[in-house]
């Protein structure tokens, strides 16, 4: 008999009286009005979510106005218990994961800096670790300072890399530097009750990261050279017979990265390419002479994810958002056959399992709609399987009309195919030539999707058209699509947005003399050079966190892979200098003839907030209009809430004075 899954559609189950809902805004009416701005620029009510091993209690990072919390409740519903609070200032939640059923373990980042006699100072991302009782009592800080040493922190700058959990519950392995004076990183068993350590597994010469099987034996390693070359090794189950089965630099094709083990102590699972596509290979390492095996592959989709193990520790599939369409590819019968009755009861709706307990029946599940905030639930896949909701991650927009997003292609001006995403405004007819914004994804080793993205849905709901294209050099549609845009940031990486902006014309969806460019990170790149390489295309550009000037951009990566991948992506501050220079748009502000907006955070690690002052230098230098907000502390994700508010403000205010929203 076919098992049918009940689906709970009740009230909320977080129940949070400190995080109103505004579940009373009116719905859809006939003469349509904006909602509210801190509908969109919040951050998600809830970001992670995690169930204890016996599936009895629940901990998730919920977001509201003062911050993020840790907080933790019985799965079935009752009072919520607030362990910690920041406000994404001082410090940020990275992950959080139950060790057992009483006590979890946390990853926290901020930004400091470091200070070297021969080397100066420099701005680092910290992370440490803590373990916290689910009740908030005996919180402690895992990495226990040992000796006059521990002063010198160089060797412990990272702090949160957890290798592996033991079966006891009460100890984990965790990946430290060797010494102060070495990056060659050992493996240390600790005690998350006491933070006691000791040497589980010692360095080898520049390894930095290490796998263990399922017996907890320390089986792979992973280094990198001063050249950028990642190498990857293997030993037999005795931790003898290390041999190197793969070596490659950022980008090349033949790389082979391992993803881990499942209850074969002998098996390793890999990530390999298989027809331009990345794959899931398996390979035997108790053979010296074994080839890796494919074992999963997609014709459209890459394979790019992490393992997805069962309750016993089997690998059973891989996890990866393809695209925005939220999707788990499993090998498992069992798993295919659960994900069968997930789409049955909640059908044209991207649903994915993850963080499931380790009773092997109760599981998160977040579902959404193209376009939608994603709902998250409770599954319980056992005997009398059920789906029970826990919150909506955006409720003030639950059940409210939003902007219509879907997928098309455009070809670019040398003949390339190219994937894009529109969103219309709510109500829009298709008949109609919008004003519209083009929005180049970060990355630009990224891609846009179907999922919902809320700078997208807010312009929407302003009454512009939103087109996200994913130009050459995005990610996702194969290895010749990504390699076509490496080294070309500025040139046919920036014609491409130029063409989409020319296809949304010649297909009557936009207004060519109302179009703005808004983007983030290298999108914040591309809307600058846009303003600089094409002034006649857009009335603005609005940039979060742009990188500005190429050459200091290469000059910062510092040394080993990463140099060597930014070189691969960008280019060569000496070889390539030119190029670099003549698709800077630090240096080329003269020829902007539209207002800009930059925004930057002075806390940035990703890019540098020089960048951005020295781009309102040379505007003003230049006599051009442009507004420069700087956010104190404020990070590259703009993780702070206040922040966030005042972006979207900027970014409603810009749109208003530079393009005419929809009447």
């Amino acid at each position: 008999m076919k098992r049918r899954t009940v689906l709970t559609t009740g009230a909320q189950m977080l129940g949070l009286a400190a995080l109103p809902a505004a579940m009373n805004l009116a719905r859809a009416q006939a003469a349509r009005t904006p909602l509210p701005l801190r509908s969109f620029s919040r951050r998600p009510l809830m970001e992670q979510v995690s169930l204890s091993p016996d599936g009895k209690r629940l901990a998730a990072l919920v977001n509201g106005e003062s911050g993020t919390m840790l907080v933790t409740r019985a799965a079935a519903g009752g009072p919520v218990q607030n362990l910690m609070t920041t406000d994404n200032l001082e410090f940020i939640f990275s992950w959080i994961r139950w060790i057992n059923n009483e006590r979890l373990i946390l990853g926290l980042r901020y930004p400091s800096h470091r200070e070297d006699d021969f080397l100066g100072v420099w701005a680092t991302t910290e992370t440490r670790l803590v373990a916290i009782n689910a009740d908030g009592s005996n919180p402690i800080n895992l990495i226990k300072n040992r000796g006059a040493s521990a002063k010198n922190l160089r060797w412990a700058q990272i702090q949160d890399e957890v290798l592996d959990y033991l079966p006891d519950g009460k100890h984990i392995l965790l990946e430290l530097p060797a010494s102060d004076r070495v990056f060659d990183t050992a493996v240390y068993k600790v005690n998350v009750d006491t933070a006691e350590r000791s040497t589980y597994f010692t360095a080898r010469d520049r390894i930095y990261d290490w796998v263990t099987d399922a017996s907890h034996q320390v089986r792979v390693g992973i280094g990198r050279t001063e050249q950028g070359v990642i190498s990857v090794w293997v030993c037999d189950a005795n931790g003898k017979n290390w041999r190197q089965i793969s070596h490659y630099a950022a980008f090349d094709r033949e790389r082979m990265y391992p993803l881990g083990f499942g209850l074969d102590p002998d098996q390793l699972y890999l990530q390999a390419l298989h027809e331009g596509l990345p794959a899931v290979f398996t390979l035997d390492i108790s053979k010296p002479d074994s080839k890796p095996v494919l074992k999963l592959a997609d014709k459209r989709y890459a394979l790019d994810g992490s393992l997805i193990h069962d309750e016993r520790g089997e690998a059973v599939g891989i996890r990866k958002a393809v695209l925005g369409e939220m999707a788990s590819f499993y090998w498992d019968p069992r798993y295919k056959a659960w994900q069968k009755e997930l789409d049955e009861s909640l059908p044209g709706r991207f649903n994915m399992l993850y963080a499931g307990a380790r009773n092997g029946q109760d599981f998160i599940l977040t579902s959404e709609v193209p376009g939608q905030p994603e709902s998250v639930y409770i599954a319980n896949l056992g005997d009398a399987p059920s789906i029970k909701l826990l919150a909506q991650t955006y409720p003030e927009l639950h059940k409210q009309p939003l902007g219509k997003k879907q997928h098309f292609l455009y070809k670019a001006r040398d003949g390339m195919e190219l994937h894009a995403f529109v969103t219309y405004p709510p109500g829009a007819e298709s008949n109609e030539r919008l004003p519209v914004v083009i929005m180049p994804h970060g990355g630009p080793q990224a891609a846009d999707g179907l999922e919902f993205d809320a700078w997208a849905a807010f312009i929407a709901d302003r009454g512009y058209l939103v087109v996200q294209p994913n130009f050459r050099g995005s990610t996702g549609y194969g290895e010749a699509y990504m390699e076509a845009g490496l080294r070309r940031w500025g040139l046919e990486m920036q014609d491409d947005l130029e063409d989409v902006v020319r296809h949304c014309v010649d297909s009557k969806w936009a207004d060519p003399s109302r179009v703005a460019i808004v983007g983030a990170s290298y999108g914040g790149y591309a809307a600058l050079m846009g303003a600089v390489k094409t002034p006649d295309l857009y009335r603005g550009a609005f940039a979060f966190a742009p990188v500005t000037d190429l050459i200091d951009f290469v000059d910062d990566a510092g040394q080993g892979s990463r140099r060597e991948a930014v070189r691969r992506q960008i280019g060569d501050a000496r070889d390539d200098v030119e190029r670099l220079r003549s698709t800077s748009p630090v240096l080329h502000a003269q020829k902007i003839k539209v207002p800009v907006v930059l925004l930057h955070g002075t806390h940035d690690r990703q890019v540098d907030y020089k960048h951005s002052v020295k781009m309102a230098e040379a505007l003003k230098k230049a006599g051009k209009v442009h507004s420069f907000h700087t956010f104190d502390k404020g990070d590259h994700q703009l993780s702070h809430q206040a922040y966030r508010d005042q972006l979207f403000g900027h970014l409603e205010k810009f749109l208003a004075q530079v393009l005419a929203p929809r009447g």
